[in-house]
């Protein structure tokens, strides 16, 4: 909450969200994870593991993720690398709770993650989406490289922008800078792993904006 307080969002409706995000999380993460374990695969046993027992950095991301959403009231969301879709999940859900908004997420047609984990067979990235949320949901399928400029210039622009993808240099910085060209003033730009390589920190202060960061997160916004 402190580095969303920091970039100028009220702390006090912060709180609030924070409370919401309490009482909601457990519930979340737990259809998340019933929804994995019906799921075959050692990918799908992987995901409901990680999902009944989140670590404190995952939870730490989505409660930036939720609160960001909650506060911004954004129109368009858009995430990059959607994965299992838990990060979609709880950006939905704030969506939903603001009762506005979409979610455009982009994603190879074989996503891994960090630990060269993929999806289980026969889904799609996004597959633990819950039904009740995927009105909001649109997924991007494809080399975020060639799908990104392309889905963005010709739409309104971005609220949020969150990476979530290839976590190198030179992808990261073309997510940035392609984002924060569509992104309005006072939108947000988050990114997860900030600390493995410069890219957050050489596009923040190229630009003399603020540096936050909850874990792993970065988080700036757009003047």
């Amino acid at each position: 909450m402190e580095a969303l307080a920091g970039l100028g969002f009220d702390e006090v409706e912060l709180r609030a969200y924070e409370r919401d995000f309490d009482a909601l999380a457990p519930g979340l993460y737990t259809e998340l994870a019933q929804t994995a374990r019906q799921a075959e695969g050692a990918e799908a046993g992987e995901a409901a593991q990680r999902l009944e027992e989140p670590s404190p950095s995952s939870r730490e991301g989505k409660l930036l993720l939720y609160l960001a959403v909650r506060a911004l009231r954004p129109e368009l969301v858009v995430e990059t690398g959607t994965f299992n879709g838990v990060a979609s999940a709880f950006l939905l859900r704030a969506l939903k709770d603001n009762g506005r908004g979409l979610l455009l997420s982009f994603d190879v047609e074989l996503p891994v993650d960090a630990l060269g984990v993929g999806i289980p067979a026969g889904f799609e990235a996004g597959w633990l989406v819950p039904e009740a949320l995927r009105g909001r949901f649109e997924l991007v399928r494809g080399d975020v490289r060639r799908t990104l400029r392309c889905r963005l210039e010709p739409g309104p622009p971005i609220d949020l922008f969150f990476h979530d993808s290839l976590h190198t240099a030179r992808q990261m910085l073309f997510e940035y800078r392609v984002a924060w060209r569509r992104l309005r003033p006072g939108g947000v730009l988050a990114s997860d792993d900030v600390f493995w390589n410069p890219a957050f920190w050489l596009f923040t202060t190229l630009r003399r904006i603020p540096f936050r960061h909850i874990g792993t997160i970065g988080v700036t916004r757009k003047p």
